[in-house]
């Protein structure tokens, strides 16, 4: 099958021949290596009999890395992908062979973040989505030989999951959802997404698939056909009688909780040290991540889909589905991203394996822990005049 590329946290992974390779972030490493030697150089000031006098405890840094979008270009020996750290994003190009060579820089920003789109390896066009604020994000044509971009979309939407038509580098698919917003202006909740498409040509945005209960996300066309995440545009609610019985439990955690931080900060040890950690040996984040502006509880999509699916289950929620859009057949259920190969291969990950879909067949391809990206190498047919100018 071909190769692909897929994120695993902070690692890109090469697929290639049934194997694994991984080759983590070299920004983010050093990113982190960079606050490591901040917090050593300032060690002194939190010793000796002085420090716990005065009640001077260290306050170490927490780094939240991700890598957000990955594509494979034109070139067998490197990739192109996207990132964040802390209040950091970028979009960098790395080589897999050579690990001596430094990444090649294409954009930083503490303004903008990027992720997820498509790499147009023939003409080194990367349409992405950038977000310019906790609700709002456009898409963005980035000139991967000169660094230079520009927006196509804009308002007050949130625009993503930018794809390629690969008959035509002029025509862009994407998601987008309006901002749903109250009398003074503050945000409330999004509209459900729709599946639009962009002519650069003439920067002509035209809705192709809508629906009032469902959102439509990384729509993908192939063979004539258009492909998507669909979800419901709202999950159903826990039951309000069980979580007014869970109130005793959930007022006695935050009590057991603040007491752990407490006896951390006066002591420096935590109050489970000397005993076993019960989160050590987990296969599941269990945290809440946000997938495609969703916010997603981790640990309470694991037990569910646990429960039914036995040994194959992530974290994505089963009511995601990989569909056809126009005859709304759904492939799979629990899907957080997919791609289509040139011979019609179709994978996607539920989170924590990814899978192949070919004739009918699903095969589990590899094991991951927090997978959100995968892509093949993709090229358009012809090239758009964004930047001919």
């Amino acid at each position: 099958m071909e190769k692909f590329i897929f994120a695993d946290g902070q690692d890109l992974c090469l697929f290639s021949d049934g194997a694994v390779k991984r080759y983590p972030s070299k920004f983010i490493e050093k990113y982190k290596n960079g606050i490591q030697d901040s917090e050593r150089s300032k060690e002194w000031k939190y010793g000796g009999e002085g420090a716990r006098f005065r009640g001077d405890i260290a306050e170490a840094q927490t780094v939240e890395s991700c890598i957000e979008g990955v594509y494979l270009t034109s070139d067998d020996d490197a990739a192109v992908y996207a990132f964040s750290v802390n209040s950091t994003s970028g979009i960098y190009k790395r080589s897999f062979s050579d690990e001596k060579t430094p990444e090649t820089h294409v954009i930083n920003s503490v303004e903008y973040s990027f992720s997820g789109g498509c790499l147009d390896s023939a003409n080194w066009r990367l349409a992405t989505s950038m977000k310019r604020n906790a609700v709002n994000s456009d898409i963005a044509v980035f000139d991967l030989k000169n660094g230079s971009y520009v927006t196509v979309t804009g308002g007050d939407t949130q625009d993503i999951d930018p794809f390629y038509s690969p008959e035509n580098a002029n025509l862009i698919y994407f998601s987008s959802r309006g901002a749903g917003r109250d009398m003074n202006g503050d945000f409330v909740a999004f509209s459900p997404a729709a599946i639009c498409t962009i002519d650069l040509s003439v920067m002509e945005v035209r809705e192709v698939k809508s629906d009032e209960k469902f959102s439509y996300f990384k729509p993908v066309p192939y063979g004539g056909k258009l492909y998507a995440i669909k979800a419901p545009a709202r999950e159903k609610r826990t039951n309000p009688l069980i979580s007014f019985i869970l109130i005793p439990y959930r007022i006695l955690q935050a009590i057991a909780n603040l007491l752990a931080v407490f006896i951390h900060a006066f002591t420096g040890k935590s109050v489970t040290s000397g005993g076993s950690n019960p989160a050590k040996g987990r296969e599941y984040d269990s945290r809440k991540l946000y997938v495609r502006g969703n916010l997603i509880d981790v640990e309470r999509e694991v037990k569910k889909n646990k429960g039914k699916r036995g040994k194959d289950y992530g974290w994505v929620p089963s009511s995601w589905q990989l569909v056809e859009v126009e005859s709304g057949k759904v492939l799979a259920n629990g899907a957080a991203d997919f791609d289509i190969a040139e011979d019609g291969m179709i994978i996607y990950t539920d989170g924590r394996r990814i899978y192949s879909l070919k004739d009918g067949k699903k095969s589990k391809l590899c094991d991951a822990e927090m997978c959100l990206n995968l892509a093949f190498r993709h090229s358009a047919q012809k090239s758009d005049e964004l930047f001919s100018f």
